[in-house]
């Protein structure tokens, strides 16, 4: 048994372009983009993609030329089928190790301590099993620390000869400071734009500079989290992994809107459909909030145009969930920061200072209140039973409309997994 510390991170490889290869093996080999929201800039590229130089966050229409003479096959997102694909890959991943921290949609830790010894024969074994359960290929990560697991899966997808997997504390020392010599410090998991700024200040540029640097300097610069992952490049595990996820502080839904909105119905139809979705994560985690803040913006790229940039926070003193009593709220606010002879390209919602949703109740009274919250909470929950059953059957009239603010998604593959009027037909 292996009883040291002990972390790898399994990450998926160009999650949302190995999506969509699932569903269309022909596009095997092939490079690939999928766009943003209104199929504005490119978010996920193939390897194919990266050799032809296009980068991350270039504009489409920019890259049209380059695009349609290599071939390029352009997807435009699908966060349906990227979310439910990321469940059942995070599912088998969680069969080989009792612990884990889903970290985000195409990344999870697992706790590797106490596992058979041969690490690499599991890891493999479960790179092989997330293939050919899921269809998307992973690589994998090894560490003693969660920070050196994720340089560690720097490794393994760079260099094919590791098939995937690479274990970080097999590299003698020399080998190691040569490869953090070889990674710039902003590339550190947990070292972000800003912090990297900070140090390049200093003179610390690469994740060596950082490796040979005073902690106390690090820790007057970056704080307690710049010393801790200061101490696991040198093996010290400071970030444990959390199996249960932290409460949310915020839930935020937004969107760039199909076309410029004008008028207050339509901008009210596109917010109540924002909310719809913000309120179904705020009951998917069980959470509660007592904050809203609705905000529009007007396109600051329209130099011809005024900018505008409207919000307003509103506060309760009962933390609420039910759409039933946030959608009428978000109208609300929405009324009041409305300014006619604009035109809104953006829009959304923030649900803050959310707490757990745990309704106690008095044992020997109900008082009217609570019955009103209790046949709210109940409606709320039907409707949301019914659309999950019949896709969206049942609608708030604030809803209905022309559905101009829908945002371009020209190139948008089928939800296979989640929709059954889009399945895959052989």
């Amino acid at each position: 048994m292996n009883n040291r510390a002990k972390f790898a991170l399994v990450d998926c490889n160009n999650f949302y372009a190995s999506c969509e290869r699932v569903f269309e093996p022909k596009l095997e080999g092939k490079p690939i983009v999928v766009l943003s929201n209104n199929d504005g800039c490119i978010i996920a590229r193939s390897n194919e993609a990266k050799v032809l130089g296009i980068k991350m966050g270039a504009p489409y229409f920019k890259l049209k030329n380059l695009i349609t003479q290599n071939g390029v096959v352009v997807k435009s997102s699908n966060y349906p089928l990227y979310g439910d694909m990321s469940s059942r890959v995070m599912k088998v991943i969680g069969e080989y190790s009792p612990v884990q921290e889903v970290y985000s949609i195409d990344e999870s830790f697992i706790d590797l301590k106490r596992l058979p010894l041969n690490l690499m024969d599991h890891m493999h074994s479960l790179r092989r099993r997330v293939k050919n359960w899921t269809g998307i290929p992973v690589c994998v990560g090894i560490g003693s620390t969660k920070v050196l697991a994720k340089l560690a899966n720097r490794i393994a997808k760079k260099y094919s000869r590791f098939d995937g997997v690479f274990d970080i504390d097999d590299l003698s020392y020399e080998r190691y400071c040569k490869l953090l010599k070889s990674v710039e410090v902003g590339d550190l998991w947990g070292i972000g734009r800003q912090s990297a700024k900070k140090l390049n200040r200093i003179g610390i540029y690469t994740s060596y500079d950082f490796y040979q640097s005073d902690v106390g300097v690090i820790e007057t610069l970056l704080g307690v989290n710049g010393k801790k992952i200061y101490k696991e490049l040198y093996g010290n595990s400071c970030i444990p992994i959390e199996a249960i996820p932290p409460v949310r502080q915020q839930i935020v839904s937004s969107r760039s809107f199909g076309c410029d909105l004008k008028d207050f119905d339509e901008l009210n139809q596109a917010l109540t459909n924002l909310t719809r979705k913000a309120v179904n994560k705020l009951n998917n985690h069980q959470l509660a909030t007592t904050t809203i803040t609705v905000f529009i913006y007007t396109n600051p790229h329209k130099k011809d145009k005024p900018c505008v940039h409207l919000s307003k926070t509103v506060g309760m003193t009962t933390a609420i969930q039910d759409q039933s009593q946030i959608i009428p709220l978000v109208a609300q606010i929405l009324r009041l920061i409305y300014k006619p002879g604009y035109s809104f390209y953006k829009g959304g919602l923030v649900l803050g200072n959310l707490t757990r949703n745990y309704q106690q109740q008095d044992l020997f009274s109900v008082t009217q209140n609570s019955q009103v919250q209790v046949m709210a909470r109940q409606k709320s929950n039907t409707i949301r039973s019914v659309n999950k059953r019949f896709n969206k059957s049942v609608k708030y009239a604030s809803e209905l409309g022309n559905n101009r603010w829908l945002p371009r998604a020209e190139f948008k593959s089928n939800r296979y997994t989640t929709s059954w009027t889009e399945l895959l037909v052989i």
